[in-house]
């Protein structure tokens, strides 16, 4: 019996630990998603796709058979004036977050 009272406890124990680090996955996998989702490119490819989603969706279905109509190229200059500012933002945020630290080099010297 206390051989058996031993198995059942060192089974607990390995239960509480793996659940603990179960936990601890978690909230790092938690942590790294909240880092990831306050970043200016996750932001930047949300608004573009949420974008396209909605040219998709609601652009294309107003649109004429004809693919050279007169508004057609109205249309692509008013999609780039929409998205050209974004891709701007989009460029200029992922630069900044690769400029190195000013003071520290890169080269060994």
């Amino acid at each position: 019996m206390n051989k058996r009272g031993d198995s059942i406890a060192l089974a607990e124990q390995r239960v509480a630990e793996a659940h603990t680090a179960a936990l601890a996955e978690f909230e790092a996998a938690r942590a790294n998603l909240r880092r990831r989702m306050g970043s200016p490119v996750f932001i930047g490819g949300v608004l573009l796709g949420v974008i396209a989603l909605g040219y998709f969706t609601l652009g294309r279905s107003k649109r004429p058979d004809c693919a050279e109509s007169p508004g057609a190229a109205s249309r692509v200059v008013k999609a780039v004036q929409v998205l050209l500012p974004l891709w701007i933002a989009l460029g200029s945020a992922t630069k900044a977050a690769r400029k190195p630290v000013a003071g520290i080099s890169r080269t060994a010297r």
